[in-house]
């Protein structure tokens, strides 16, 4: 069978080497003229180490070991700790904290030969009725028959605006100022995660090995700003503050959580970049005839909920073994396509549950909650719960190789 992948990101790549595997004759395109390797940090739960690790990737040196995310009060209290350790040891995979480039240069290096084309960008599809195949057009003229159609081409997907007309991802107010910045020190040697929180926003900072730590400050945010606001009660214009790093460090200046005042005074503006938080309408399915979707085409989510890539994996996993079986192909697509959208419901629900918009939690209350609930265990259940691979969870017709 031909498989058409448009789009050569994490879920992309990871279709194309699992597909191949299974005797497909694959071709990825890539509308760049080169795989992006670079970005920020990548949080790799248990799933995505272990999904990973199927793909024939080496875990060693990806990132650095998370044991614990403690979430601290802007003066460095501690309001709750959840322990990754447990996490990682209940399913046998550790949880990482990595540069997204290096992901993708390992994922890179595991394509077969002749698979991945570049300088393709697609411009639309139309669906073959029966057994005629879907055709797939390119800026350059080209057009590719193919009896299944994945677009894995992102939040702006041109496969899901050909299959469903416009539909936007939403904004939803906020937006994360993130990078990552050299901060030799006992922190980013360390294994822990820390998740700062006051009334001027949100700060967090995971140490991503080599003396890097990885940062984000989650703050409000406009279509069409380019900085982040400054200080609490400065309505200056976003334009007239100055630089990005100038504007965060007059609004978390003042916190003494350990190590934000180190990082606010070693990070530079060309460190920084802005990710706009927004999310998918969800679909009541991804596709229509044989063509689908997967990763933030599917289901783009704010990255608070911190399991974008190992999302993308969890989906060219399912369907990439729902392929490999036999039957009619519109039903193994579809048959996909309802097992990751049991599962992906709920991290949708926890994405806009975790939105700023909501009336804010009092530090007294929060401590409290830390204290009294089993929060390691309501994070190990959310991750289990997003999960087809962790619960070995595929469609009836696909090919079931783990025990």
């Amino acid at each position: 069978m031909k498989v058409v992948i448009i789009g050569a990101g994490f879920g992309g790549m990871a279709a194309a080497i699992w597909l191949s595997e299974a005797g497909h004759e694959v071709e990825l395109y890539e509308q760049a003229p080169a795989v992006r390797t670079s970005g920020n940090g990548v949080l790799l739960l248990p799933n995505g180490t272990g999904l990973l690790r199927e793909l024939g990737v080496d875990l060693t040196g990806l990132g650095a070991r998370m044991d614990s995310v403690d979430g601290l009060f802007r003066d460095g209290s501690l309001a709750l700790r959840v322990h990754l350790s447990r996490i990682a040891a209940r399913f046998d995979a550790p949880v990482l904290v990595g540069s997204r480039g290096r992901v993708a240069e390992r994922l890179v290096a595991r394509l077969p030969e002749g698979v991945l084309r570049l300088n393709m960008r697609c411009t639309g599809l139309e669906q073959g009725g029966g057994s005629n195949p879907v055709v797939v057009s390119f800026a350059d003229g080209t057009e590719v028959k193919a009896d299944v159609v994945i677009g894995a081409d992102g939040q702006r997907s041109v496969v899901r605006t050909s299959l469903f007309g416009e539909d936007p991802a939403v904004y939803l107010g906020d937006a994360t100022w993130h990078g990552i910045t050299d901060l030799p020190g006992d922190f980013a040697s360390g294994h822990a995660v820390h998740s700062v929180f006051g009334d001027e926003g949100i700060c967090v900072m995971h140490p991503v090995g080599e003396g890097k730590v990885y940062w984000a400050f989650e703050l409000p945010f406009s279509d069409g700003d380019v900085l982040p606001p400054g200080a609490v009660g400065d309505t200056r214009s976003l334009r007239e503050e100055g630089s990005a790093v100038t504007n965060l460090r007059a609004r978390f200046g003042h916190w003494t959580a350990p190590g934000l005042q180190r990082l606010l005074a070693a990070m530079r503006d060309e460190d920084v970049s802005v990710f706009p938080h927004i999310i998918h309408r969800e679909l009541p399915q991804w596709g229509k005839g044989p063509s689908t979707l997967i990763g933030d085409a599917a289901h783009v989510v704010p990255p608070r909920v911190g399991m974008g890539l190992s999302q993308a994996l969890e989906d060219a996993w399912v369907l990439s073994r729902t392929l490999a079986g036999s039957g009619d192909v519109e039903a193994q697509v579809r048959g996909y396509e309802q097992a990751r959208i049991r599962r992906v419901r709920g991290m949708q629900k926890a994405a806009r549950t975790l939105g700023r918009k909501t009336v804010p939690m009092p530090p007294w209350l929060l401590r409290r909650i830390g204290r009294l609930l089993p929060v390691t265990k309501f994070n190990l259940a959310q991750v289990k719960n997003s999960s087809n691979y962790l619960n070995n969870d595929l469609p009836a017709m696909a090919v079931q190789e783990r025990p």
